[in-house]
Formats: structure tokens, C-alpha cells, sequence
């Protein structure tokens, strides 16, 4: 049997490849910890430089974690909740943050789809490169959940109306859109990765900077295929309102107006999880004046809560399981979800928090 994660040092570069390529190389618990442990070996190892990470095949980067097997095993064991349900997500987020505090060059090769977990184990890093195959969302509201794995805290970084917009619809984004709001900050074309890597491996100097410049002699333009400045102007008529109900009531006028943009953007709403709508929006506007750890420890009192009793099981058979795409949220209408039932994502677990350091 394959192993799920390979790693390799080729000189002083680590090579993380994310090998699960007909799962699109979503994370599993064993995947989380395989990696946090080989990063803790390479950071300690003087002979290690840097470190790269990639994934197996020609379609994803990474697709998320494996949340189908997670349910599965989560509900066989009687939960949730269960050690599983606590544990996956504890180690994930440590992960990121570890990423985001790596003291080595961390370069994240994003060639393919990258979604919720993917973006956690990559867009922490120091060097993000996008490639006209890269497909990036944060689709987390279908399934009864919030943008995680820090995303949050990514997406809160950026101007409200587009972070608000990523993190309530899923929408997708390719790569001159990542590189304008700086989720990448390098691009360069498929067919030189293999390239990159080699010039990587034979460097005597794999600094950040060196690296900078490295992927630099490769690196060319994206292609303008930009969502964003496309519907600047109606992003921020929709999401930088104060709730779920005005983004609902713009979108309303718009639509009326006829503004296709609009029309998109409400189906894909009505399709989410009110409840994660409602603790999605909290959790932006939370984020934007917190620290990554504090940002960490928010999103998993709320993993926690969403697999108690949020929409979190719920999505993901109706979305990934059975297929059916038609989830039984609970509430099902934004007008249940009051103001006390969203604050009880955010309360504190005690001895149970997320404890980071």
C-alpha cells in the first residue's frame, strides 16, 4: 500500500508530498501528525535548509482534510464526541500554526486545487506559489462548518468585502486573483516546477531571500482572469453589511436590478448552513483584530461545538457521502439561529481549549 505522505531530503531540501492523489490528497490524522513530526526533525536538523511541499498528481494540491473518513470513523466510535473528533482537529491547527512559525523557508507548491485543510498546511508558509492549475476556496459553509485550519484568520487579514465573501460563499479564486490579494506571492507556470525543484535541491544557499530569488528566475504572469476587480464595486455593496439578513436584502435589490454577480451569490448562500453562516461571520469579524493563535483557539471551540451540535455531520453526508445535496440544517432558517445560540460557539472549553506553546 502507498504510503499517504512521502518525505524526502534531497540535499538540504525537505520534500513533503502529499500522496493520496484519488482522494485530490486529503489530509488524514495520521497525514497531520506525520507531517508535524518531520517538520520538528528538519527545524532541529542543521543539514535541512528549507523545507517544500507538494502534492502527488496533476489535479490538487491538496482538497481538504479527509472529513468522510472522519465522520465515518467519529460515528463507529459512538460520537461525536469522541478522542478522534477532539483529537484530528487540536493536532491540524498546531500544525498550521507551526507552518506559520517555521524559522526555516517553507514553500508551498499550490499546483492544483487547494481547499480548507490544503490551505492550512500551505498558505501559513513563507513562500506560496500558484500555477495556472491552482483552484483555491474555503468551502467550509456547505458542509455545516466555518473556513478553519487559520483560514479564517487569512481571509480576515484581507479587505472585508472579499474576505467576508470567500469565507460566506466558498467561491473560488484563481491564481492572479490569490497573488492581488496576497494569499500567493509567487506564480509561475506548471511546466517549470519540476525545474524549480532541481535548482531548489542544487543551491548552497536556501535562505528565505535566495529562495525568493530562485523561484523568482522562473516565475512569469498570470493570466487576468480576475473575479475580484470584475465585481469589486458589488462585493462591497453585499459584504460589508452588519449581518447575514442586509447581505440577504442587497443581494435582493441587486437582483432586481439585474446583476448576475447577485443572482450567483444568493443561490450559493441559500445552499449554505444557516447556522454556519451566522458563526462564519462572527468569526471574521472576530478574527481581524486577533493574533493566528488567537485565531486558532476561537476556530476550535468552534470545530468542537459544530460536531456536538452544529450542521457539521449533517453536511458532509448530504454533500459528500450520500450525495443528495439536500442537508437537513438544524435550524433551518437564519431567523432561528439567534445571537445566544451563535455565542455558544465561541465559549471557552476549559481544560479542553486549544493550548498553543
Amino acid at each position: 500500500m502507498n504510503e499517504e505522505v512521502l518525505f524526502n531530503l534531497k540535499n538540504s531540501l525537505g520534500i513533503i508530498t502529499l500522496n493520496r492523489p484519488d482522494r485530490l490528497n486529503a489530509l488524514t490524522y495520521n497525514m497531520v501528525k506525520f507531517i508535524s513530526r518531520h517538520l520538528d526533525d528538519w527545524e532541529n536538523n542543521d543539514l535541512v535548509k528549507a523545507v517544500l511541499i507538494e502534492g502527488a498528481g496533476d489535479r490538487a494540491f491538496c482538497a481538504g482534510g479527509d472529513v468522510v473518513n472522519l465522520r465515518k470513523k467519529v460515528l463507529s466510535e459512538g460520537g461525536p464526541p469522541t478522542e478522534l473528533s477532539r483529537n484530528f482537529f487540536y493536532d491540524e491547527y498546531l500544525l498550521n500554526y507551526k507552518i506559520n512559525k517555521y524559522k526555516k523557508p517553507f514553500i508551498a507548491l499550490i499546483d492544483g486545487v487547494t481547499m480548507g485543510g490544503g490551505v492550512g498546511v500551505s498558505m501559513h508558509g513563507s513562500h506560496v506559489i500558484a500555477t495556472e492549475k491552482t483552484m483555491f476556496a474555503m468551502p467550509e459553509t456547505a458542509i455545516g462548518l466555518f473556513p478553519d485550519v487559520g483560514g479564517g484568520w487569512l481571509l480576515a487579514q484581507l479587505p472585508l468585502s472579499v474576505g467576508l465573501w470567500l469565507a460566506l460563499t466558498g467561491d473560488r479564486l484563481k491564481a492572479y486573483d490569490l497573488l492581488k490579494i496576497g494569499l500567493a506571492n509567487f506564480y509561475l507556470n506548471s511546466n517549470k516546477t519540476n525545474d524549480l525543484k532541481n535548482s531548489l535541491i542544487n543551491s548552497e544557499t536556501l535562505n528565505k531571500e535566495n529562495v525568493s530569488k530562485i523561484i523568482n528566475q522562473f516565475s512569469s504572469k498570470p493570466e487576468n482572469d480576475s473575479t475580484i476587480e470584475k465585481n469589486e464595486d458589488i462585493l462591497k455593496r453585499v459584504f460589508e453589511n452588519e449581518t447575514i439578513e442586509k447581505i440577504f436584502e442587497t443581494l435582493l435589490m441587486l437582483k432586481n436590478d439585474g446583476v448576475d454577480f447577485a443572482v450567483h451569490l444568493e443561490k450559493e448562500l441559500q445552499l449554505k448552513s444557516p447556522t454556519s453562516l451566522k458563526i462564519t461571520m462572527q468569526q471574521i469579524l472576530n478574527a481581524k483584530d486577533m493574533s493566528l493563535e488567537e485565531d486558532l483557539i476561537m476556530e476550535y471551540r468552534m470545530v468542537q461545538k459544530c460536531q456536538s451540535s452544529g450542521d457539521f455531520y449533517e453536511g458532509v453526508r448530504a454533500m459528500l457521502v450520500d450525495k443528495d445535496r439536500k442537508p437537513k440544517w438544524q435550524p433551518k432558517s437564519l431567523s432561528k439561529v439567534d445571537n445566544n445560540y451563535v455565542n455558544d460557539f465561541f465559549e471557552p472549553l476549559g481544560e479542553k481549549d486549544l493550548k498553543i506553546n
